[in-house]
């Protein structure tokens, strides 16, 4: 599954640490800016490759 998160970089940070603790994240693209001065974007990845029983992270 493919997670955006729009915000400021505290909400971010914020956010990015909450799902981190519930759901196994594979991977965090790079926080770039999106269309208004302090208003940042990231796509989360919680759905990782498996191998035999464990996750990839």
């Amino acid at each position: 599954m493919r997670i955006r998160i729009d915000g400021t970089r505290t909400e971010l940070a914020y956010t990015i640490n909450k799902i981190s603790a519930i759901l196994p994240v594979g991977s965090i693209s790079p926080i770039y800016r999106h269309r208004r001065p302090y208003s940042w974007r990231v796509f989360i990845d919680t759905a990782p490759d498996r191998t035999g029983t464990r996750w990839i992270a």
